[in-house]
């Protein structure tokens, strides 16, 4: 049947896609515009699977704070290149996309994927539809959901990476704790903690390090004629050291001139706030290593090699 310009001119409106590929989906749905919806996703989730081994090495941070400061929530959606980050349609469905992960709290990835989107469909159904219309690999990130007394989050300029913070005792409200919030944001994105504090550091770790220090120190002949237990001696205030550099709460903090720890610093506040939990997001895949509280792992298609997991040093957040 032919295929009248008005119906064309509609679809592309409601779906965004190119005029010829509207007037093909109408051609096989007999002029129905649901059915041809239907054909532009199933050419969609194609399109899906011929682009998801292309790299992602751009995209955006997505972040929420629930009206009343105590819900947070921050997400990573990868793209392959700039001028799709800066798109419109990009950047709407990033939003939509950290509203969504604020108001229903997906456990995981898979149930985030299923989660209904505002404007119809599930959370897979819209990446499909804008990689459809955008015709770039992109993909889901990791997300991170914090419920504390005051959630305060730093977005970085670039827009790529972010960190949040939960807080016991106090209220986003209040302008101290909103500004040491983040301050201590900043420090997540610029530091990247592994963990909250050192009881939360795989011993795996701790070991590995341990084992190889200490055959670092047998084989340097400047220990050659040091007893073994003064060797451990010295390691013991290596890994010490290197434990307190991974952990949130003993790293030495950014905003700090008196060089004191991140939970030190925290008490020394005059706020009355404690730190209870943290997370590091980032459009790259060093991010999965150091998020923390409810968050996802990025998608395996979305690596990256431009970004190494430390911030240029902090500037303010446009966010």
């Amino acid at each position: 049947m032919g295929i009248d310009a008005k119906s064309v001119k509609e679809l592309r409106e409601k779906t965004g896609l190119p005029m010829m590929e509207c007037k093909q989906a109408l051609e096989k749905a007999d002029g129905d515009i649901s059915l041809a919806i239907d054909e532009l996703r199933k050419s969609g989730a194609k399109a899906e699977a011929k682009l998801a081994g292309r790299k992602a090495e751009q995209g955006l941070i997505g972040s929420y704070v629930s009206d009343d400061g105590k819900l947070g929530a921050l997400v990573s959606v990868c793209c392959e290149t700039e001028p799709v980050a800066n798109n419109e349609d990009f950047q709407k469905f990033v939003q939509d996309l950290v509203a969504v992960i604020g108001a229903a709290k997906p456990a995981d990835r898979g149930a985030l994927l299923e989660t209904p989107m505002s404007g119809g469909g599930s959370v897979k159904d819209g990446v499909t539809e804008l990689i459809n219309r955008l015709r770039e690999n992109i993909s889901i990130g990791g997300f991170s959901l914090i419920e504390a007394d005051a959630v305060v989050q730093y977005v970085h300029f670039d827009n790529r990476k972010a960190g949040m913070v939960g807080l016991a005792g106090g209220s986003a409200a209040d302008e101290a704790v909103g500004t040491l919030g983040k301050d201590l944001g900043m420090h997540i994105v610029f530091s990247v903690p592994q963990c909250l504090s050192r009881d939360k550091l795989d011993p795996e770790i701790v070991a590995k390090e341990k084992e190889i220090r200490l055959a670092a120190a047998q084989n340097d002949e400047k220990n050659a004629n040091k007893p073994e237990e003064i060797l451990e001696k010295i390691v013991e205030g290596q890994i010490n050291k290197f434990i307190a550099e991974q952990c949130f709460l003993e790293q030495e903090f950014i905003r700090d001139d008196q060089k004191r720890s991140v939970q030190d610093s925290v008490a020394a506040s005059g706020t009355g706030v404690t730190v209870t939990d943290y997370c590091y997001i980032a459009t790259d895949a060093e991010a999965s290593e150091t998020e923390t509280g409810t968050a996802e792992e990025p998608a395996e298609e979305a690596p990256a090699e431009e970004e190494t997991g430390k911030a240029e040093a902090p500037g303010e957040s446009e966010a």
